[in-house]
């Protein structure tokens, strides 16, 4: 049986004694340690290991804002809880979702963008399962990122199919593509990106969102002047449409495809049955 989010996190938390660094001991250093995870469009690598992306261009913003240097500290998307809670960043910066099992070790920001999460499928396979309920089989495959929302979804909503994990969203688009897994848990771009696909064709077999989720920054729970900095921050890009203005910019397919693959993987990065 795989471990809870929460037990992980607790594991993490254990094997340090370090904590993360008060707002003042983070001035005084002149910079803002920022862990992220290669997850386009947040967060884009280019082959060179230039980094780019609507979280890049948030931070870089804030950093300009507080007069601190942006250090990036790279992390499977799986790990950047493991970041903050063992010291070595300050917060994340990912399109990292708020979610109740975050929660109990985090601490959010006021969210700054929203995700819909949908399941694609192959066309095929839609059509045998006919509805939700019906793709909760297990000669029905779907596949979902590791550490992330879509894992959570797929793992709640489809128990019953044969679930398989990846590292990166352009690695479920190169397995559905190849005919690997019949659907995914996606979210745009994404979505339009794998009902493009050539050769099976792939449809979203439902109406409604799977799940929406809310993003934001993460902070240590102690880093209290920290995180006021940061509400206080995001509410002012709000009020002056920044934040609409970075999704207008970041999220095509275009940029969805622009990373490279992940510095690193999680643990159970290949698929998993």
């Amino acid at each position: 049986m795989k471990k809870s989010l929460f037990a992980v996190f607790c594991a993490c938390l254990a094997m340090s004694n370090a904590s993360a660094a008060d707002f003042e001991e983070i001035k005084a250093r002149g910079s803002l340690r920022v862990a992220v995870a290669a997850l386009s469009p947040f967060v884009i690598k280019a082959k060179d290991g230039t980094l780019s992306g609507f979280e890049i261009d948030s931070t870089q913003a804030l950093g300009e804002k507080l007069g601190l240097e942006i250090e990036y500290v790279e992390k499977p998307f799986c790990d950047l809880a493991e970041a903050v809670l063992s010291g070595e960043a300050d917060m994340i910066a990912s399109g990292y979702s708020n979610m109740p099992e975050r929660r109990r070790l985090l601490d959010f920001s006021l969210p700054y963008h929203d995700t819909e999460y949908f399941l694609v499928m192959s066309k095929d396979k839609a059509k045998k399962g006919k509805t939700l309920r019906g793709m909760n089989r297990r000669d029905i495959s779907i596949g979902y990122q590791h550490g992330g929302v879509s894992g959570m979804v797929a793992q709640g909503e489809f128990p019953g199919a044969d679930l398989k994990g990846y590292s990166s969203f352009t690695g479920i688009l190169e397995a559905l593509g190849a005919g690997e897994v019949d659907g995914a848990v996606l979210f745009d771009p994404y979505l339009d990106m794998a009902r493009a696909l050539d050769g099976v064709k792939h449809v979203i077999p439902h109406e409604f969102a799977l799940t929406r989720t809310i993003e934001a920054f993460a902070t240590d729970q102690e880093s209290d002047a920290l995180h006021e900095a940061l509400n206080e921050w995001v509410i002012e890009k709000d009020l002056a449409g920044y934040w609409d203005e970075l999704e207008e910019k970041w999220f095509s397919d275009q940029h969805a495809i622009a990373s490279a693959p992940p510095p690193y993987a999680c643990p159970a990065a290949t698929p998993v049955q």
